[in-house]
């Protein structure tokens, strides 16, 4: 027979003490996951909008660096487009103007094509020609920014009234002059009345070693580069010498030209022809050298050292000199050496510098 344990009225079962303690221990578990739960959110309400925007700041980071890669590649194939088409239009603009100035007539018509073109380096222009180094006339003026042309209102001034022309002229350099009375005189700095620029560019243009005439001009505010200016009044130079060879020579000056010919006795018609073509080569070298390194010349002439700057240039034309004429005439003379002296170093050896080779001959 089963033995029940005896049980007194009011005290509790083991059953219900079970029960007792497993209620407990269930709210326990309760109380601590609530807790561990109010933790977590206080955890993601305290911290979530510093870790989304650290997440999206990395994400913005990578896209702007991807962004900014991709910008900077097209851009550099942009700007290599643009300078190749540029410099395209530019070689094209000038190998156009050297095909006008050589194509022109007169004196006149280089003077007015140099004032024409001038308008794609500057705002407003005027050209002067030179008379006997001390007077410049003024002939023509161009206002490009309104397309207006005609005689300026100054016709004629002495050069001694604008100091920096008159440096300009004698110096055969561009000259950069404020644009006051002081340094243009109150006619010529009148011209550029209204001209942003605070500064007008003076321009030789040089033949047979002297200024014939004078580009002033005045470029749009900020710009101040007279590159195109020097190479377009290089041209017209170049031109104007061009045409004053193709003109009958009066006979003091054919008198000149046979005294500097080499006075060799019994010198034939071919030698002659061929000491001719010789003496038009070395000009034709020089002309270049001034044409397409005029930096290089002035700031030869400036260190007195025209063969440290023109190394190449001068030592290429040597040797093509010495083999095509030097050696081929055993009458020869170094016309490259004699036109180097007097037109790259303006008749003054010195310039050429102390590591100058000299005469081939």
């Amino acid at each position: 027979m089963e033995m029940v344990p005896p049980t007194h009225d009011g005290e509790p079962t083991l059953a219900s003490l079970i029960e007792e303690q497993r209620a407990a221990a269930l709210d326990q578990v309760e109380a601590a996951w609530q807790l561990y739960i109010s933790r977590i959110e206080e955890a993601l309400a305290a911290g979530w909008r510093e870790h989304l925007a650290a997440a999206l700041n990395g994400r913005f980071s990578e896209i702007a660096t991807t962004l900014e890669d991709a910008f900077a590649a097209q851009l550099a194939r942009r700007t290599e487009q643009l300078r190749s088409s540029l410099r395209a239009q530019l070689a094209d603009s000038f190998n156009q103007a050297l095909r006008r100035f050589r194509a022109a007539e007169s004196e006149q018509e280089i003077f007015d094509l140099l004032i024409e073109l001038a308008g794609l380096f500057c705002a407003r222009a005027a050209l002067a020609l030179i008379q006997d180094g001390a007077r410049a006339s003024f002939t023509a003026w161009r206002d490009f920014t309104i397309d207006s042309a005609g005689l300026p209102p100054v016709a004629e001034l002495p050069l001694e009234s604008a100091p920096a022309l008159l440096s300009a002229v004698q110096s055969r350099e561009t000259a950069i002059a404020e644009k006051t009375s002081s340094e243009l005189s109150e006619a010529v700095a009148g011209l550029f009345e209204g001209v942003e620029a605070g500064k007008v560019i003076l321009v030789p243009v040089v033949s047979r070693e002297k200024t014939v005439a004078l580009l002033c001009a005045a470029q749009r505010a900020p710009e101040l580069n007279p590159g195109g200016l020097e190479l377009l009044a290089m041209l017209a130079g170049l031109a104007l010498e061009a045409k004053s060879a193709q003109r009958p020579q009066p006979l003091a000056a054919i008198s000149r030209a046979a005294a500097a010919a080499p006075e060799w006795p019994g010198l034939s018609r071919g030698d002659a022809e061929f000491h001719a073509a010789a003496r038009r080569f070395a000009r034709v070298q020089v002309a270049e050298m001034r044409l397409f390194k005029s930096q290089a010349v002035r700031e030869g002439r400036q260190r007195q050292d025209l063969y440290a700057a023109l190394k190449p240039e001068i030592d290429a034309a040597r040797e093509a000199f010495r083999n095509s004429y030097l050696n081929a005439c055993p009458t020869m003379v170094d016309y490259l050496h004699l036109e180097l002296v007097r037109t790259l170093a303006n008749d003054d050896a010195r310039l050429l510098g102390p590591e100058y080779p000299g005469p081939l001959v």
